[in-house]
């Protein structure tokens, strides 16, 4: 999707690490954020209390300069995303309580090494305590086999702008 949001490459390198310094913000307001120690991976999810974002909200973690950074176009196509994402989710979920796996990242020099997998049980265990489920999408196809070994199930798959996104669910154990 960030190919969506910042279609030129330049732009792209240069506004990446913005948009995810935002992204983690949320998370810190809106969820939790895990990471290793030395940084090397990390896991942001939105707690069952919130796993919806308004503009607003948006705007007070950081994002209030997208519409200048992306340009009137690509913000709007951006928005759209966003809220196609969100009214997705609500739909699917049916204001059942649940965590939004919104991200997992490792450095790719770190990948396969169990890295991601520790991350992601700290989320899916609080989740399996609690009974409740973990969401998440992927656009990625080399994600699916992951999730799926972690117990994730695939729940739907649809077409946002430019990318089929599958929606992705695991049941608490």
């Amino acid at each position: 999707m960030f190919m969506f949001y910042f279609p030129d490459p330049h732009r792209r390198s240069c506004y990446l690490p913005w948009y995810c310094k935002n992204v983690l913000n949320c998370s810190l307001r809106y969820g939790q954020v895990y990471t290793t120690t030395d940084i090397s991976g990390v896991i942001f999810a939105l707690s069952p209390i919130h796993t919806r974002i308004t503009i607003w909200e948006y705007s007070k973690s950081g994002f209030f300069l997208t519409l200048f950074l992306l340009g009137f176009i690509n913000y709007k196509h951006s928005m759209d995303c966003e809220r196609f994402v969100a009214n997705t989710q609500e739909r699917i979920m049916k204001k059942r309580p649940h965590y939004y796996l919104w991200g997992l990242a490792v450095d790719p020099k770190e990948q396969v090494t169990g890295i991601g997998t520790a991350l992601l049980s700290t989320v899916l265990t609080k989740a399996d305590v609690q009974q409740i489920p973990v969401y998440l999408e992927t656009h990625d196809e080399n994600n699916v086999l992951y999730y799926q070994k972690h117990g994730f199930s695939l729940i739907e798959t649809t077409q946002i702008p430019k990318y089929e996104l599958q929606i992705w669910c695991r049941e608490p154990i």
